[in-house]
């Protein structure tokens, strides 16, 4: 059951941030609130781990029967993370450079790569409640 609504979640989550992106836009809300980039990234962080454990553990019920290590899951889960972020970041940096023409804010860098940690760690800690509901299994450190 959990394996099925665990892509339903993806596909809310998604939907959630590209919502919340949209009025965001809209109203500005980038701007005026300063800590709406950091819920943002967080939920970035959350969905793209999210989807690269899917990936990895649900989308096939024969992975189920392996060994899951948690000691693997951070790592996996921040590099997935990071993959993207990095590359997000980049996007932005020549968005700023080439079209804008504003200077780029290394500070912003480094704070929405670290809330896409943040958004990594928190769905491992997810992933592994739904796992352990899921296989009724203690999981390896």
């Amino acid at each position: 059951m959990i394996r099925k609504l665990y892509p339903i979640f993806l596909l809310a989550l998604i939907a959630l941030i590209g919502v919340l992106n949209f009025y965001a836009y809209r109203f500005h809300w980038y701007w005026e609130f300063w800590w709406f980039d950091i819920i943002m990234h967080t939920l970035g962080g959350i969905w793209v781990a999210s989807a690269a454990l899917w990936l990895l553990y649900f989308r096939d019920p024969s992975a189920l029967k392996k060994e899951l290590r948690a000691s693997l899951l951070f790592p996996y889960s921040l590099v997935s993370v990071y993959l993207v972020g990095v590359g997000w970041e980049l996007f932005e940096f020549s968005l700023d450079k080439f079209i804008t023409f504003k200077i780029h804010d290394a500070m912003n860098t480094a704070s929405d790569l670290f809330f896409d940690g943040v958004g990594s760690i928190l769905a491992v800690f997810l992933f592994l409640a739904v796992y352990n509901v899921y296989t009724n299994r203690k999981i390896e450190k």
